[in-house]
């Protein structure tokens, strides 16, 4: 059965795909940080299993696995967000200030994740792992256009170049913009608090 998955890197419009994915009717999965324990120990069983339970999917670890769930779920459909870098460490470095003091846990959650020495990780190497991830995403699919959407929200993508790529009908509902980051000095700790549900 053929799948959507959503591969882009975290801060880069990920949530507001999920949004419009379950609006389009998709039985949707987002973030499921509890497998990474999984993927650590590198046991894909687990995660092949809640993968096949779906429709549609963004968010860790699933952007990580591309080449994994193309081969497990031939045919399926598979959307690259991105945004301008500049903007994108920006909106990083801001959800990270917000946040409460990472447990090591998270740590090594996000050791794990982005292959960097988290929590002493740089702005050169937190935009260097970005640029990797889209590079390489894009060299996977070069030859499989039809495979591979990229998508920019910021600059105006939308539900016209989602549905035509997905071969869904327009909403008549207007394109949600989920997750917008919010730059006032008052803290928060959205990964602490969904690390906390599932821990």
């Amino acid at each position: 059965m053929s799948k959507v998955f959503g591969i882009g890197w975290a801060k880069t419009g990920t949530t507001t795909l999920g949004t419009c994915l379950g609006m389009l009717g998709y039985d949707h999965q987002t973030q499921r940080l509890d497998l990474v324990r999984h993927l650590r120990a590198g046991d894909m069983t687990p995660i092949f299993n809640v993968a096949a339970e779906k429709e549609s999917f963004d968010d860790w670890p699933w952007l990580l696995l591309y080449r994994e769930m193309d081969q497990r779920f031939p045919g399926s459909k598979f959307i690259l967000t991105i945004r301008d870098p500049d903007s994108w460490i920006r909106s990083y470095r801001n959800m990270l200030a917000r946040q409460k003091k990472a447990s090591e846990e998270l740590n090594e959650i996000r050791r794990t994740l982005y292959g960097l020495p988290f929590p002493n990780v740089t702005d050169d190497q937190l935009l260097e792992r970005y640029r990797s991830h889209n590079q390489q995403v894009m060299e996977y699919f070069k030859d499989r256009p039809e495979s591979l959407l990229i998508v920019d929200w910021a600059a105006g993508d939308g539900w016209a170049k989602l549905c035509q790529f997905l071969d869904k009908k327009i909403p008549a509902k207007p394109f949600p913009h989920a997750n917008r980051g919010d730059y006032s000095k008052r803290p928060g700790s959205l990964w602490q608090r969904m690390l906390e549900k599932w821990a």
